[in-house]
């Protein structure tokens, strides 16, 4: 993966304005680029420099943060460990060289070379910015005191307050995290990032009521953000509002229309209500969208059966059981609408095969209390910031939901949430009916396409 550098952290290049540069210099006008993000421009430019003057440490740092956003880690740290070397006592050089070793993974070495910048110029928000966010990282106990820091030199910026909460939630500090987020909301109260980011956390945590109040204010700033609306109307139907839940994901689906998994959630809400006619309705729809998904075909059933069209909810059913042979809801309940139809010997067939998963499942209870003893570890390595040791655990297991589940968590953890995501999903057609899974899929979903942002 091409490693990121934010426009914050190519702001240190205007750090080295301590010498003053002629307005033909090379240098300045490869900053410039920089700026702009013209970053092979700015590269050739620089290379002209260093050739000019091979001991510039401005010009091998600039070299370094342009060459880590075109994704030539390995050239820009060794540009940065020139710029380092020839610039020791230069907060700025090391601060380049920090971020480039952290671009190639050498997160131990990074931050040595960021506490050295941080050391040699306190007052500097750039290398104090850098050292918190690689502590972050790192899930360094220090990046909380970090952070703190940063903001005595930014007390009105706002991302360091953004990520000083998203840290503090990563490694399960919930009640910090919140009070970082609402600290941030008290300096810029009509943020509606902020609220997003607050309801979703208070979603995670359970918190419900909550996380609707907090959603609903991020609904205000930008009505289509169809994932803070999905996330805003689950909220309301786990705390009860089932009709403003419903509203809600009517207002979701006005942005995105043809969202399967939206319309599922909503045609599960109006069967949950008894409105069987409109539920069928959305998941009708939800199947012409997902066509595999075995949990709709199922959720379509029992809307069929609720409205008292058997024959439509044994066509369902079976669907569901062809696409997951082994879901164990779908095959007793194919088994029951037969029974319920007249064809006995093909619904006690379906009910015996039903009956055959729950046995093979209780035959594997010795293994079970070993897969359970290794899933358990593998949280206690998660909850202890090691995400790398807990996936590599739980990838030994059979895959089931709870451990599609377990690697998903590890997996957002590590920042790679497409993968979580497709983890989710797969957990989520085992067990169709586990709702702590289908909140984990919102919340990563919603991970996912703020990353992608």
């Amino acid at each position: 993966m091409r490693p990121v550098v934010s426009a914050k952290r190519l702001a240190l290049a205007a750090f080295f304005g301590a010498a003053v540069l002629r307005a033909d210099d090379p240098v300045l006008r490869a900053e410039k680029l920089l700026a702009r993000k013209d970053y092979a421009a700015a590269e050739g430019l620089l290379r002209e420099a260093i050739d000019a003057d091979p001991t510039s440490a401005r010009a091998h740092g600039n070299l370094a943060l342009a060459l880590l956003s075109q994704g030539k880690t390995r050239e820009a740290v060794d540009e940065a460990r020139l710029a380092a070397a020839f610039g020791p006592e230069s907060a700025e050089a090391r601060a380049i060289y920090g971020l480039a070793l952290e671009a190639l993974g050498r997160f131990g070495e990074a931050i040595r070379e960021l506490e050295k910048a941080t050391a040699l110029k306190p007052e500097a928000p750039g290398p104090a910015g850098a050292l918190a966010r690689a502590y972050a990282r790192v899930e360094d106990e220090r990046a909380a005191a970090a952070y703190e820091s940063l903001f005595r030199l930014q007390p009105h910026e706002r991302a360091p307050r953004v990520e000083l909460a998203e840290f503090l939630w990563k490694v399960e500090k919930n009640e910090q995290g919140n009070r970082a987020i609402a600290e941030a909301i008290r300096i810029f109260p009509d943020d509606a990032e902020l609220h997003r980011r607050y309801g979703r956390a208070l979603f995670q945590q359970e918190r419900f009521l909550d996380a609707a109040t907090e959603l609903r204010k991020a609904r205000g700033g930008n009505a289509q953000d169809a994932a803070a609306l999905s996330l805003l109307a689950h909220s309301l139907w786990r705390s009860g509002r089932a009709e403003e839940a419903r509203d809600a994901f009517g207002e979701a689906l006005a942005v995105r229309p043809n969202d399967a998994d939206l319309r599922r959630s909503l045609g599960r809400l109006l069967l949950s209500r008894g409105e069987n006619g409109a539920a069928r309705r959305e998941l009708e729809r939800a199947a012409l969208l997902k066509p595999t998904d075995a949990g709709i075909q199922y959720d379509l059933g029992r809307a069929c059966e609720a409205e008292g069209s058997l024959a439509d909810a044994e066509a369902a059913y079976r669907k569901a059981v062809s696409l997951a042979p082994r879901l164990a809801s779908a095959r007793y309940a194919l088994g029951r609408a037969l029974l319920r139809r007249g064809a006995r010997d093909e619904g006690a067939r379906e009910l015996a095969a039903y009956q055959t998963l729950y046995e093979e499942a209780s035959k594997r209870s010795g293994e079970e209390n070993v897969r359970r003893a290794r899933l358990a570890a593998g949280w206690a390595e998660l909850s202890r910031g090691n995400a790398r040791e807990a996936l590599a655990k739980w990838e030994t297991l059979a895959e089931t939901a709870d451990v599609f589940f377990a690697r998903a968590a590890a997996l957002s953890r590590l920042g790679r949430h497409r993968e979580a995501l497709d983890l989710l999903e797969r957990a989520r057609a085992l067990a169709p009916d586990d709702d702590r899974i289908s909140a984990r899929l919102l919340a990563e979903r919603s991970l996912g396409e703020e990353a992608a942002r």
